[in-house]
C-alpha cells in the first residue's frame, strides 16, 4: 500500500476499530515497527509524507520504510474485513464461499453442497446475484461430480434455468452500470453541461437507458441504477424538477427496502442530498429542511464512526446554506462559532468534497459579514490540505470566492496571483460566462471602471448578468455562491461613486 493511501486508510479508522487493531496486534509475535508508524500516522495532523518518514526513520532505524507501510497496509485492511464480517451479510457470505472451497479442496463434497445451498438462499434474500449464481452452479457442479445422483431430468433443467435467470439480471444490472458510468465519464472529461448543445452530445445515453427500462427486471438493484441514473442525468442538465421527481422515487424506493441498502447506506444519503440540492435550487427551503432532519437521523451508532461524521459534516453544511439563502448570516455565525470542531477535524479524507463544502460555506458566512480575515481564514485552510479535481463545482468555487475576497480586500497583488492561477489550474476546461463576467469586473483597469459607471456600460453589464440569470446551465455553479447579486452589487457601488 502507498504511503498516502495508508494515511487516508487509518485517518478513516474509528476509536473502536483502532482498539481492534491494537488488540490484534497484540497476539502476534515479531517486530513491531509497524505500529510505530501506525502511532505516528493516528497522532500527526499533517499528512506530509516525506515528514512522516523522517519522524518513522527517528523512531525506527533499522525499520525499513517501505516494507512497513505495505504490512501495515496489509495488516489494517485484515482486521477491517474480520471485523466487516461479524456485521455484514456480503463480508459473511464471501468468508462462506471461501469455506466451501476449502471444504471442496478436502474431499467433502456433501458438507460443501450444503452449504452452498444455504448461502445461496441467502444471497437470493438479498439479491446478491453473482453470489447466488456461485452457489447454483457448485450446485450442478456437485450433482455432475456424483453422477446426477438424486436429482430428476426436470430438476436439473429447472437449477439451470434458474442460474440462467441469474445472468440475465445481471447483465441487465451491468448495462445500466454501463450507461451510468459513461454518463460520469463524460461528466468528468467535459465539465459540468454548460449549454444546449452540451445536453444534446448526453441524449444518446438517455435514449438508451429508457429502452433498457423498457424491458426492465424487477430487482431492487435494477430500479435503484435506473433512478440514479435519471437523477444524475436532469441534476447535470439542469432540470430540477425533472431531478426532484426522480429523487423523490428513489428516496421511496430506497426507505421501502432498508433490507437492501449497504451498511452504511451511502447510497441514502446520496438520494437525500440529491434532493435536497434541487429543493434548493427551486427555492425550497421549507422542504429543504425535513430532508435535512432525515440525514440526522443516519447519526446512528449501528453505522461506522466516519459515515456518522459525514453525515454530521453534511447537516451543518445545508443548514448554514439554508440560513444564507435567507438572509440571516448572524445565525450562520452562530452556527459556525458551535460546530464542534471534531466535525471539522475527523475524517476530513473520506470524503473530501463535503469536507471542502463545510469549510466554503463556514467561509462564505464570514464573506457575507465582510469579516474577511476569518472568511480567508477558512478558505488557506481547505486549499492548503485538499486538493479536489477540477471537474468538481466546489473547486472552481472555492477559488472563486478567495479571488473575490482579495479584491475586496483591495489586495491586487494577490488578486493578479490568484485570477492567474485559477485559469491555469481550470485551464482544461471552458470557463463559464459567469466566470468570464467576474474576470471582467476584477480586472478592470482604472479606465474600465470609468466605463461601468456610464449608463451604456451599466445597461451592457446588466444585460449580461440577466442573460446568465436565465441560463440554467449556470446556476449549477451559482447553487454555491450567488455572484450574480455580488456582480450587480459591485456594478452599483461603482455607478454611485
Amino acid at each position: 500500500m502507498s504511503p498516502s493511501a495508508l494515511v487516508k486508510l487509518v485517518r478513516s479508522l474509528s476509536s473502536s476499530e483502532k482498539r481492534y487493531f491494537k488488540l490484534q496486534s497484540k497476539r502476534q509475535g515479531g517486530g513491531k515497527e509497524y505500529l510505530t508508524l501506525f502511532d505516528l500516522i493516528d497522532s500527526g495532523k499533517s499528512p506530509d509524507i516525506r515528514q512522516l518518514k523522517q519522524e518513522f526513520k527517528k523512531k525506527s532505524p533499522a525499520g525499513s520504510w517501505e516494507n512497513t507501510c505495505i504490512y501495515l497496509g496489509s495488516a489494517l485492511v485484515d482486521c477491517l474485513v474480520r471485523a466487516k464480517k461479524e456485521k455484514d451479510v456480503f463480508f459473511n457470505l464471501l468468508h462462506q464461499l471461501q469455506e466451501i472451497r476449502v471444504l471442496k479442496e478436502r474431499s467433502l463434497e456433501e458438507e460443501a453442497f450444503r452449504q452452498a445451498r444455504k448461502v445461496g438462499r441467502t444471497a437470493a434474500q438479498h439479491q446478491l446475484y453473482w453470489i447466488e449464481y456461485y452457489c447454483y452452479r457448485d450446485e450442478l457442479q456437485y450433482y455432475s461430480d456424483n453422477s446426477f445422483s438424486g436429482i430428476t431430468d426436470q430438476g436439473l433443467v429447472t437449477l439451470q434455468m434458474k442460474g440462467k435467470d441469474i445472468l440475465k439480471s445481471l447483465s441487465h444490472i451491468h448495462d445500466h452500470y454501463s450507461l451510468y458510468e459513461l454518463l460520469h465519464y463524460r461528466l468528468i472529461h467535459s465539465g459540468k453541461i454548460a449549454s444546449e448543445e452540451g445536453r444534446k452530445k448526453l441524449n444518446d445515453l438517455m435514449l438508451s437507458e429508457m429502452v433498457l427500462v423498457a424491458n426492465r427486471s424487477k430487482s431492487f438493484i435494477s430500479q435503484k441504477l435506473h433512478l440514479l441514473f435519471q437523477s444524475f442525468f436532469f441534476t447535470v442538465v439542469g432540470d430540477y424538477h425533472s431531478a426532484l421527481k426522480s429523487f423523490y422515487h428513489l428516496n421511496a424506493l430506497l426507505e421501502k427496502n432498508q433490507a437492501f441498502l449497504d451498511n452504511p447506506p451511502l447510497d441514502y444519503l446520496s438520494a437525500l442530498t440529491g434532493i435536497i440540492e434541487s429543493l434548493f435550487m427551486l427555492e425550497n427551503t421549507t422542504d429543504a429542511t425535513y430532508y435535512i432532519d432525515k440525514i440526522r437521523n443516519l447519526d446512528q451508532p449501528v453505522y461506522p464512526e466516519y459515515f456518522r461524521y459525514i453525515v454530521r459534516k453534511t447537516v451543518v453544511t445545508r443548514q448554514i446554506q439554508i440560513l444564507l439563502r435567507a438572509g440571516r448570516p448572524d445565525e450562520a455565525r452562530r452556527l459556525v462559532d458551535s460546530i464542534p470542531s471534531a466535525v471539522f477535524d475527523s475524517y476530513p479524507l473520506v470524503d473530501e468534497e463535503k469536507q471542502c463544502e463545510l469549510y466554503f460555506f463556514c467561509s462564505l458566512t464570514f464573506f457575507q459579514l465582510r469579516d474577511w480575515r476569518k472568511a480567508h481564514l477558512y478558505l488557506r485552510e481547505i486549499m492548503n490540505t485538499l486538493r479536489l479535481p477540477a471537474q468538481l463545482l466546489i473547486s472552481r468555487a472555492i477559488r472563486l470566492l478567495n479571488i473575490v475576497i482579495y479584491y475586496e480586500k483591495r489586495d491586487l497583488d494577490h488578486l493578479e496571483y490568484e485570477i492567474r492561477s485559477y485559469k491555469r489550474y481550470f485551464s482544461q476546461s471552458r470557463l463559464m460566462n459567469i466566470e468570464k463576467l467576474l474576470f471582467r469586473i476584477v480586472e478592470a483597469s482604472p479606465s474600465g471602471r470609468r466605463l461601468l459607471s456610464l449608463p451604456a456600460g451599466q445597461r451592457r453589464m446588466q444585460s449580461d448578468l440577466a442573460a446568465i440569470a436565465a441560463d440554467k446551465y449556470q446556476q449549477q455553479l451559482l447553487r454555491y455562491f450567488d455572484l450574480i447579486a455580488w456582480a450587480r452589487g459591485n456594478v452599483q457601488a461603482v455607478a454611485a461613486r
